[in-house]
């Protein structure tokens, strides 16, 4: 065992990284990136905040390693009550200190991510996964990330990467919009950006940089099996095009199943 990986798995904060209607590019592919005048919507705005509200930041502060911190990119674009709204929201939700809602200019994503990696950490590796602001985690998913990861050889240099993959998550359909229709779906995804965490330094690449269906592939990364570590929502105003399929198997009365009632305690109240 390496102790000084070891000790720095156990210790470090882990970055959640989000967008919130971030306007610029992020890799989204949805019309609403497009345009400031759809992703800014009122409406959409609105019902964004309700998922962010109901996903989210209640799966964070269920976690039970609360060694982390939320970092919220959104743009100074945005209209000025859904700034107020966003940062009165998360306030709500997570203790003061364990969020940054962060503002930024048209540009790139992952530069902005960097920025705030470099500024928080300084130098060396940091521990970081993504979490979009519709979607939501395992209430043991940073806890799990910690397991998993000591058990990758460390980071060798400031170019080095390591990945893990927690593959198998949960579908929620919200498309029809009344709660007594919404469904929930069992559903497996290696590789892509929910489930995946990342150890990388600080100065070099990042979640918002890599091709994340690829890169893990070519460093250190487990995929992990084992118990749903996410929910992903399907609802009408989707960024990254997601839609039940073949490959989702239904839960029947999800609402009452174990699994999801201790796992992922905000969704039956949905």
């Amino acid at each position: 065992m390496d102790i000084a990986w070891h000790d720095f798995v156990a210790r470090q904060e882990v970055l959640v990284a989000m967008r919130f209607s971030y306007f610029g590019n992020s890799g989204w592919k949805s019309d609403f990136s497009k345009t400031k005048a759809m992703l800014f919507e009122k409406d959409r705005l609105i019902m964004r905040m309700g998922l962010l509200r109901s996903l989210p930041l209640p799966s964070l502060a269920a976690q039970t390693d609360q060694n982390f911190h939320l970092m919220v990119l959104c743009s100074y674009a945005m209209p000025e009550w859904a700034q107020t709204a966003l940062a009165e929201l998360c306030a709500e939700v997570l203790p003061e200190g364990k969020y940054t809602v962060a503002p930024r200019r048209y540009g790139f994503a992952h530069f902005h991510l960097s920025r705030f990696l470099v500024e928080r950490y300084q130098t060396g590796p940091a521990i970081q996964t993504v979490l979009d602001d519709d979607d939501g985690f395992s209430t043991d998913l940073i806890a799990s990330i910690r397991r998993e990861m000591v058990e990758l050889p460390p980071v060798a240099d400031a170019g080095d990467m390591r990945f893990i993959s927690f593959c198998r998550g949960y579908g929620l359909d919200l498309s029809r919009k009344d709660p007594a229709t919404f469904a929930l779906y069992r559903h497996r995804y290696p590789y892509i950006n929910l489930g995946l965490t990342m150890v990388a330094d600080v100065a070099g690449k990042n979640l918002f940089s890599i091709r994340h269906r690829k890169t893990p592939q070519q460093h250190p990364c487990r995929i992990v099996e084992g118990p749903p570590m996410f929910v992903r929502s399907v609802h009408e105003a989707n960024d990254s095009r997601v839609e039940v399929s073949e490959r989702w198997k239904p839960i029947a009365d999800w609402r009452c199943d174990p699994t999801v009632i201790e796992r992922f305690p905000y969704l039956p109240p949905l």
